[in-house]
């Protein structure tokens, strides 16, 4: 069964139809007894902070997000420098060529952000980057 689970999606995929368990099915499958079916469940999403989607992004660590992190005008940033310094320097080829896409949107799509990028250009870019991902 886990070879047909798609997480991105959160449902099993057989020969191109999608298919969710439901909360009984659930309810077996990690035998829990106690399921109210008259209930909703949801898990809320925590949002993350600046600082874990550079890690996420980078592959760095705690310490290193920590030195990065920037406030100009009141908005969290990264000055460019540091990222570039990763796309010449990391150590995982997948980290590198994401940090290279995001400098390629640097340059293309936000020209006039100078010498930092935002925590929005991260967001947008990150969401391009999943969509990208998810088609390929």
């Amino acid at each position: 069964m886990v070879r047909f689970w798609d997480p991105t999606y959160q449902c099993f995929t057989f020969n191109q139809e999608d298919m969710t368990p439901t909360i009984e099915e659930y309810a077996a499958l990690l035998r829990i007894d106690n399921v109210q079916l008259n209930k909703i469940y949801v898990k809320e999403p925590k949002p993350m902070t600046f600082k874990k989607k550079l890690m996420k992004l980078t592959g760095m660590n705690n310490t290193w997000a920590e030195k990065q992190i920037r406030k100009k005008n009141e908005v969290s940033c990264v000055p460019w420098f540091s990222l570039q310094e990763l796309v010449q320097n990391h150590q995982d080829i997948l980290k590198t060529v994401d940090l290279f896409a995001l400098a390629i949107y640097r340059l293309i799509i936000f020209p006039k952000v100078l010498g930092h990028i935002e925590v929005a250009v991260m967001d947008f870019f990150k969401k391009s980057l999943s969509s990208c991902r998810r088609k390929g």
